[in-house]
This record gives C-alpha cells, sequence and structure tokens, in this order.
C-alpha cells in the first residue's frame, strides 16, 4: 500500500529542524556513500512546462524523485515519489509544494551554517515570496540573527513579509529601500527572486560576507555578477552536474574559462571537510543553490517516516 500525503500533512509533520538535520545527512552521504541523480529537465508544452528530477538515498534504500508542472493559468503543481529500491514498492507520494520550500530553505541554513562567520547576526534577503519565508527561517535556526533586512520591489507585499517573519522568529524583520541596502553592511546575503537579470553587484560586496543565491535555476537567469562570483574565496554548489546546466550565475564565467568546473566544491564536500571552506575571516563565500532530487527525498523520508508513526495520510493499493 503507497502512502498519499498531502500538503496540510507536510505543513505539520515537517519541522525546519527536521529537514535541516535531512540536509545534513544528504550531504554527507553525497559524500560518503554517494547517490546517484539526474538533474532537472523540462519538457515544454503548449500551456505549461513539465520538469521532472530523480536521485537515489542510500541511506535508506530509496529511489525516487520530483516531477511538477507549471502551466500559464493554473499555477505549478508539485509532486514527490519514494520508492524501494529493492523491490520497487511505491511507498508514498507526497504533494511537494511546501517540501520544496522548506528543503530549499534549509539548505540555505546549512550554507550558512557552514560558510558564514561564526559571529554573524546580520542578514540582507533580496525577495520576499514564498520561497524567502523559509531561507529566513532556517538562517535563524543557525546564526543568532540580531536583525534582518528585506527588499522586494512591491512595496505591499514586503511590509506584510516583515511584519509575518518578525512575529514567526522573533526578530526584528526591516523593510529595505533597495537592494542595496540587503547587501552592503550585511554578514548573510540571500537572493531568492525570480529576477532574470543582476540584483546583487560585487562592487557592493564587503570581506567576510556569506552569500546564499537560491533563486536561478536556468541557465540564462542570474541574481549574481561575474564580480560577486570572482570574489569568493569559495564557490560551493549542490551538485556539480546540476550547476553545469543550470547556474546561470557561473555558466558564463565557466564557458570563457574564468572558472573551471572542478572550482565549484560541492557543499557535502565542504560539510565533510574534503575540500576547504571559508579559512579567513575576511574571506568572501559563496552558495549557489539549484536544487536537487536528493533534497526531495531526504525531506520526503521525514514526512514518510513520521505519517506512519501517526497514522496520517491515506493508504492506496496502488502498484502494489
Amino acid at each position: 500500500m503507497a502512502l498519499v500525503i498531502r500538503e496540510a500533512d507536510v505543513e505539520e509533520l515537517l519541522t525546519m529542524d527536521d529537514t535541516i538535520a535531512a540536509v545534513r545527512g544528504i550531504l554527507q552521504a553525497q559524500v560518503e556513500g554517494g547517490f546517484a541523480e539526474q538533474p532537472r529537465r523540462r519538457v515544454p508544452g503548449k500551456d505549461a512546462v513539465l520538469s521532472g528530477m530523480f536521485a537515489t538515498h542510500p541511506a535508506r534504500g530509496l529511489i525516487g524523485g520530483k516531477v511538477y508542472v507549471a502551466s500559464k493559468t493554473g499555477g505549478i503543481r508539485f509532486m514527490v515519489a519514494l520508492f524501494n529500491q529493492k523491490d520497487a514498492t511505491l511507498l508514498a507520494l507526497i504533494e511537494g509544494d511546501r517540501l520544496g520550500q522548506m528543503r530549499t530553505g534549509a539548505i540555505s541554513g546549512v550554507a550558512t551554517d557552514i560558510l558564514a562567520r561564526k559571529d554573524a547576526t546580520r542578514l540582507g534577503m533580496i525577495g520576499a515570496g514564498q520561497q524567502a519565508e523559509t531561507q529566513l527561517e532556517a538562517i535563524a535556526r543557525v546564526r543568532p540573527l540580531a536583525r534582518a533586512t528585506v527588499y522586494a520591489r512591491n512595496r505591499e507585499r514586503l511590509e506584510a513579509f516583515c511584519r509575518r517573519m518578525e512575529e514567526r522568529i522573533g526578530v526584528p524583520v526591516a523593510p529595505a529601500a533597495s537592494a542595496r541596502d540587503c547587501v552592503v553592511g550585511q554578514d548573510v546575503i540571500v537572493t531568492i527572486t525570480g529576477a532574470k537579470e543582476t540584483v546583487l553587484f560585487g562592487r557592493d560586496l564587503s570581506p567576510g560576507q556569506h552569500v546564499n543565491a537560491a533563486g536561478s535555476n536556468r541557465a540564462h537567469d542570474r541574481e549574481i555578477d561575474d564580480e560577486a562570483v570572482l570574489q569568493a574565496k569559495v564557490v560551493a554548489v549542490d551538485s556539480r552536474a546540476t550547476a553545469e546546466i543550470e547556474a546561470g550565475d557561473v555558466i558564463p564565467l565557466l564557458q570563457r574559462g574564468a572558472l573551471r568546473l572542478e572550482d565549484l566544491a560541492t557543499l557535502g564536500e565542504v560539510q565533510q571537510g574534503v575540500r576547504t571552506g571559508r579559512q579567513r575571516e575576511d574571506d568572501i563565500t559563496l552558495f549557489l543553490s539549484q536544487g536537487i532530487a536528493a533534497l526531495d527525498l531526504a525531506a520526503g523520508a521525514v514526512v514518510f517516516d513520521k505519517a506512519r508513526a501517526l497514522g496520517r495520510g491515506q493508504e492506496v493499493d496502488f502498484l502494489s
């Protein structure tokens, strides 16, 4: 029997602490146990685009992935499927919108914990959409934030976001007048936008800052400029295979030979000490987050375990 788990159950069962722990575990497996992955592929239709990404979770014996459809009129629908590797049993179908938000925020939190200065307390964030909420929540889990400064073009939505998040995380969250205000004077910077053009410029960076660029996952989109990338002493990614085809922030540099693919460390390699992380207080560090299916499997396994234990979800005789 497969377990169908809806968004409301994911919302209730999956905490940020759970998700951060799951991300740390899959990053360890990336280095020590290895996992197979298929980076995101997109199939454009007349009125919608189907995307799929797949991976294994060695520690749990899982294989599966995430598929989602983005349409012009109906929004986006996400689904995560978990299969048992040994016997091909379908274990769970999980509605994946909230799950995706949580794992995207969690990996930025883990990257911040690994790469940012230990005394980092000031966060600047460009973007105030749904994905921005979990970015702020996760980073507040790994650093004792004194304040957060956020910028978005829609002022009404920005102010509502700041009020909501200040109440949620118990840290002052203030709207900024410009994107630059979220860079200058900050310790940790997050870009989490749908922008197709640069929102963060290297000329505004200062020694010691850490940047999570989490909004771009298309080859021709970018949030940060070449100067920002080239200033970083560490440029980490969730997957080199994915970065090579999706990381618009570095693809032009790779194509020109200004940066080599092997110069990109995976976050797992830095976490496990295989590659060097921050060495000096004044280093600038950068994490480029494209999103990989192994993260969805890791978070999905947490949801599946909790749902089974608590009798949540709906059992369906499907692919049995």
